[in-house]
């Protein structure tokens, strides 16, 4: 089936005509779009569509955002969706729509092995749960029960949940956070924004001294998480590397706290914007480290699969599927 599929963030906006049937998904055409450039998703949708010279026959879409009667409200935009109105604005009978992290693990049975590194093999059971988290814009989790050919999937905001430190330094991180936004949530540490909180916070706490350079690159830099991503890769600045440790080390540590709350024993995949990016720092020691760090629970954490989700397009795949759901 020929279906238009969406993944809708914060930040961007990927929509796509997919070829969608039991076990196969092929992306035919795709475009992506800034979110913030558009009042509405059906501007974007507008213009996409009117390069297709025909429309498909059914749609889906991936929300960062809660998802209730086929409503939602975009949590990082002002937009509001409505499966009946996209419905009667696009003019395709079939819409679906689910959250993102929904939407990404219903994309998962569509991931062959090079879309994916394995960081850790595990002893997977089969037929086990499978769980799935990601940072990028916010931070997104969801569960899903391998049934037949249509996934049982549990979506959550499992990110706006309240974050436990783990240590006095992530304790004082968690008290800086608390007065300046309210509460210290795990997406608010894990996401783009949460990196650049980290690199503050450790210059504050006098860890490592900011230097004039990196200071300068900041102040003009459109993605500052992306300059403190790569010189915390290369090592080059100590600020930024110890940033990114502690990123990494957070970022393991929910990982694990993810694949116990599903208990994802069929393994627990880290996608989202950030991991590919930083694919070298995940393959460092600190992250299973953390991930595994379980106790009493470590006999089962050690046998849970983790793998990093390569391919982008895994949310195009899970809302192609949605599409496929309501046709």
């Amino acid at each position: 089936m020929r279906v238009l599929a969406g993944d809708i963030g914060g930040t961007k906006t990927a929509i796509a005509t997919v070829e969608i049937g039991a076990g196969r998904c092929r992306i035919l055409r795709i475009e992506r779009y800034a979110s913030a450039d558009y009042e509405t998703l059906e501007a974007i949708l507008a213009e996409f569509l009117s390069s297709e010279k025909r429309l498909p026959a059914a749609a889906g879409f991936g929300v960062a955002g809660p998802v209730r009667d086929g409503k939602s409200r975009i949590t990082n935009l002002p937009w509001r969706l409505d499966v009946r109105h996209l419905s009667r604005h696009v003019g395709i009978r079939h819409v679906g729509l689910a959250n993102d992290f929904g939407a990404n693990a219903r994309g998962l049975r569509y991931l062959g092995p090079r879309q994916v590194a394995t960081l850790w093999r595990g002893r997977p059971e089969k037929g086990g749960p499978v769980a799935i988290l990601g940072a990028g814009t916010g931070l997104g989790q969801a569960g899903v029960l391998p049934h037949g050919q249509h996934d049982m999937v549990a979506a959550s905001e499992a990110g706006h949940v309240d974050f436990g430190p783990r240590t006095e330094l992530e304790g004082r991180l968690v008290d800086s956070l608390r007065a300046r936004f309210g509460r210290a949530t795990r997406e608010r540490i894990l996401s783009g924004s949460g990196l650049v909180l980290i690199y503050q916070f450790l210059a504050a706490e006098g860890v490592a001294r900011p230097s004039r350079s990196v200071t300068a690159e900041l102040a003009v830099a459109k993605d500052r998480a992306a300059v403190i991503s790569r010189l915390g890769l290369e090592r080059k600045d100590p600020l930024s590397t110890k940033a990114l440790d502690l990123f990494v080390s957070i970022y393991g540590s929910e990982t694990g706290n993810t694949a116990l709350q599903y208990r994802s024993t069929g393994g627990v995949y880290v996608a989202g914007g950030i991991a590919p990016k930083i694919l070298a720092a995940l393959k460092r020691p600190g992250f299973l480290r953390a991930l595994q760090d379980k106790a009493p629970m470590r006999d089962l954490i050690v046998g849970i699969p983790v793998r990093v989700v390569l391919d982008p397009n895994l949310g195009l795949y899970g809302a192609a599927a949605a599409a496929l759901a309501a046709g």
